[in-house]
């Protein structure tokens, strides 16, 4: 087949000629504007470029340029290019067709491009280095002519010869060897046409006596070598450095790709072991297989893992024979503990931070471990490690925190359950003891022995003046003195009967230390019978856990010293019982049950006087025999069942006296409760004052139920929102869900204390403040368990109010709605338009006309308690107001609150 001449018209309109000619034998190709000329070009590789009525771009004309292609003007002359020699004699041509085929067989290195460019063609396909760089050379040697083709590659520590078509070639070269060396260091191509004589080539081999190098991307060089002097021209040089340019591109790709399939298969080799990592169940585990994982997993054979201890970071795994522990202040390891961020050194020599505590560590990753320590990842040579190998040990690293955090919780809780149950059995002996000296050695041990606590001491109230009763062997016996509850945190602790954590003493403008080396202390209450305090001579010794612990153990003595000093009391009080049974103002009985009566004897002075029998006369008798009416001896017989069960009987009774029948109160108790026919004592009293008495008794009564009925309604709404927190906790593992949880019982605390205040007190309100309606009506709404309920606020006001018995209102209005109006009610709440005050109205039903829902215990609610409502009206009418019931815009109910 005859050869065919390809051309590229360029040109929006091209002429008559240029069309003719693709439509002659020996010539093939297309029409293509400017704007779309190169990409053809690039495609099909013409043999020339016919420019027609418009100029090449000038991209196209380097392009064509570079690959040695012919540009012919269809109106007039050749434009040469580089590699053309002389001028196309258009003379000769007789037509476009004649100056296309003269200037295409003008082109002496066509040939040449050609088959570079299909080489280079052929390089992109390749997936392999080792294949890539033995064809890189096969087509230095086959299409440029090279004599014998080499490509050497560096690696830090010098050249290594990648490929070569000669078998002989050296496989490596020092890092400072000759033109290899100069043309990488530089990135300038070099010609040696005598290599014998040149200042700086060095001759390997004998027979080769010129050559050509070009570098091969920035990792190392490509070149050709002849036993020619003077083997290479410029021409051989621009050919070298295109098949290298395309050669080392198509290299970076690969590595590329390969870099990116080793970065996969390590993250996922990490994940893979990471269940090993987090199944560790201690400290020292953990540490090992970090270390072995970064060198199994991550290839990173050299790792230490350093955490903090005592101001210093101490090796505990990995490479501890090539790092002693260091300052938290040293070089890398300490600006990446201090700054808790990574840092990756390349040349530790050069860089001013790096302070390498091992002279032969060249370059290092160093990453922090959370707050706890720091892991680094070590090497003698530079430039070891990038920024991969810093993502990858991060990785690690973040399942080694996680890991390490809850090795350390779990380590933490049971240390605390070992403290609780340390504590536990110290409360079982704090119940055994009998006397207050040995209940006060055992709490004194329980703080140094359970709670670490050396240097504490025990202070007992005696009226208004703390004294010293116990301390611990840490503190010295004369550290303490006795002092007035004005003085001081002990008296401040006295005094409010609340703890405190003092982390710097000397900050505390209440703390009196009795030693100038006392830094930190905790100070608890005992009750409200004396302080204890612990204290260190190091600033914030202590934290909340101490103080925590050792409230409950001082909960735990103050019971202990109560229950002591009581049964005291009462030892002396029976002691003294004979005495007293004289002077007692009612008619009193000894008594001893046989066969179930009970027999008389002792009675005192009041029994003979109310009763008419002398004390000889009766006793040894049966006393209901001598003062039980007749008609009620069926009465009697059951109390004395009682008290023949060992039972307390308390009850009214009617009993026959010297002046006739009177109502007594009858107090019998046995002297051992529970035991069968055991003796006691019986009382009567007059019945006419103490009936006074119990009347007045029940109206208290009658009040104190309504106030546990109100305590226990109110403290039903945080409950519940706690409860339903920690239920979501448990289901999520959401821990920052506890934060709204401990906001509900912290508002139980508030509920509970207002509620003694009003008890103890008398006092509806506390202090009232400015307070925003908005604000204080949302922050209700967050303490109601809502259950599907919306809320609607549209209030912007304020009003003077206590913060915290408005917040109560509110809740047991919302309560009210979520109980009472339906499914899912909207709650509304906002600004009277016509006066001064504020709304809360519901979707619900509404109440209905017969049901006043102020009365104490008015609920149509099965889970109501019918005092929300109640509650409301008093907080309201306490701050003078008024409220008011109606009807709301949706037919539910609407309180109205008048606040002026």
């Amino acid at each position: 087949m005859a050869h065919r001449t390809e051309i590229l018209v360029v040109g929006e309109n091209p002429c008559g000629a240029a069309g003719s000619l693709l439509d002659r034998d020996g010539f093939a190709g297309r029409v293509e504007a400017p704007g779309a000329a190169l990409a053809a070009f690039e495609e099909s590789h013409p043999d020339c470029l016919i420019a027609c009525g418009d100029s090449i771009p000038a991209s196209l004309a380097a392009a064509a340029s570079e690959a040695g292609c012919p540009i012919v003007d269809c109106q007039g002359e050749t434009i040469t290019t580089r590699s053309e020699e002389g001028d196309a004699d258009d003379d000769s041509a007789t037509g476009l067709g004649d100056r296309v085929t003269a200037a295409v067989g003008g082109t002496p290195n066509r040939e040449r491009i050609a088959r570079l460019h299909e080489g280079s063609a052929e390089l992109v396909g390749f997936e392999e280095r080792s294949k890539l760089h033995q064809r890189i050379v096969e087509i230095g040697t086959e299409v440029l002519g090279f004599g014998i083709a080499v490509l050497y590659l560096y690696d830090g520590d010098g050249f290594r010869l990648a490929a070569s078509t000669d078998p002989d070639t050296p496989e490596t070269a020092d890092p400072g060897f000759g033109i290899l060396s100069a043309v990488r260091r530089t990135g300038e191509p070099a010609i040696v046409d005598d290599i014998e004589n040149h200042p700086v080539a060095e001759q390997r081999v004998e027979e080769l006596r010129s050559g050509i190098a070009v570098p091969f991307g920035d990792i190392g060089v490509f070149g050709g070598l002849s036993p020619e002097v003077g083997s290479y021209d410029e021409t051989d040089l621009e050919f070298a450095q295109l098949l290298a340019n395309h050669g080392a591109q198509v290299d970076a790709r690969i590595r590329a790709q390969q870099s990116l399939r080793d970065r996969q298969v390590r993250i996922t080799r990490l994940h893979e072991a990471a269940p090993s990592l987090i199944g560790a169940e201690t400290e020292s585990a953990l540490y090992q297989r970090v270390v072995d994982i970064a060198a199994d997993v991550l290839e990173l054979d050299q790792s230490v893992l350093l955490m903090e201890q005592d101001g210093e970071l101490h090796p505990v795994g990995g490479r501890t024979d090539r790092l002693d522990r260091v300052s938290t202040e040293a070089g890398i390891v300490g600006r990446t503990y201090n700054e808790e961020r990574s840092f990756l050194i390349d040349n530790a020599e050069v860089n001013p931070d790096a302070e390498p505590a091992n002279e032969t560590v060249r370059s290092a990753i160093s990453v922090p471990v959370g707050s706890s320590g720091v892991f680094q990842v070590i090497s003698d040579e530079t430039g070891t490690f990038d920024e991969e190998d810093l993502e990858l040990v991060e990785l690690l690293v973040g399942y080694a925190e996680s890991t390490l955090d809850r090795i350390r919780s779990e380590e933490a809780l049971r240390e605390s359950r070992r403290v609780i149950e340390r504590l536990h059995t110290s409360a079982m002996e704090l119940g055994a003891v009998e006397t207050e000296a040995q209940l006060l050695d055992i709490a004194i041990d329980a703080a140094e022995d359970v709670l670490d606590l050396d240097m504490s001491k025990l202070d007992l109230r005696e009226g208004d003046m703390l004294v010293p009763v116990a301390e611990s062997g840490g503190i010295a016996a004369d550290a303490g003195r006795k002092m007035h509850i004005s003085e001081g945190i002990a008296g401040k602790t006295a005094r409010t009967g609340d703890s405190f954590l003092l982390t710097d003493i000397h900050s505390d403008p209440d703390s009196r230390p009795t030693s100038p080396e006392f830094e930190s202390a905790i100070s608890v209450p005992v009750g409200d019978l004396g302080v204890f305090q612990a204290v260190s001579t190091e600033p914030e010794a202590f934290d909340e856990e101490d103080l925590e612990l050792a409230e409950l153990l001082m909960a735990h003595v103050a019971v202990a010293l109560q229950r002591v000093r009581a049964e005291a009391d009462l030892r002396r009080q029976r002691d003294s019982f004979e005495a007293l049974f004289e002077n007692i103002p009612g008619a009193a009985v000894s008594y001893e049950m046989i066969d179930g009566e009970p027999i008389v004897r002792r009675v005192n002075g009041a029994f003979e006087r109310t009763f008419g029998y002398d004390a000889d006369e009766i006793e040894g008798e049966s006393l209901d025999e001598y003062i039980v009416p007749s008609e009620t001896e069926t009465e009697a017989d059951s109390y004395n069942e009682q008290l023949a069960n060992g039972e307390r009987v308390q009850t009214e009774v009617e009993r026959d006296t010297a002046d006739g029948t009177k109502h007594f109160l009858l107090q019998v108790t046995p002297l051992e409760v529970g035991e069968a026919n055991a003796p006691g004592y019986a009382i009567y009293s007059d019945v006419s004052e103490r009936r006074e008495r119990e009347a007045e008794l029940r109206r208290q009564n009658e009040r104190l139920d309504q106030f546990a009925s109100v305590v226990s309604h109110d403290l039903r709404n945080p409950l519940n929102v706690a409860s339903g927190y920690l239920d979501l906790v448990r289901e999520t593992g959401d821990l920052g869900k506890l934060d709204n949880a401990e906001d509900a019982l912290d508002r139980m605390n508030h509920l509970v204390t207002d509620l003694l205040t009003l008890a103890r007190e008398g006092q509806d309100v506390g202090e009232t403040q400015r307070i925003d309606l908005d604000a204080v009506a949302r922050q209700a709404w967050n303490h109601v368990a809502t259950d599907g309920a919306s809320l609607a606020v549209d209030a912007d006001g304020t009003m003077d109010a206590d913060p915290d018995r408005l917040i109560e209102l509110f809740e047991n209005l919302y309560r009210n709605a979520v109980e009472h109006a339906g499914a899912e009610p909207t709650v509304t709440v906002g600004t009277l338009p016509d006066r001064e005050g504020f709304f809360v109205a519901d979707d619900g039903p509404g109440i209905g006309d017969d049901v006043d829902p102020f009365d104490t215990g008015v609920t149509t609610s099965d889970e109501g308690t019918g005092f929300g409502l109640p509650i409301v009206e008093s907080i309201a009418e306490a701050h003078g107001w008024s409220v008011s019931i109606t009807e709301s815009e949706d037919g539910g109910a609407r309180f109205e609150f008048e606040t002026a």
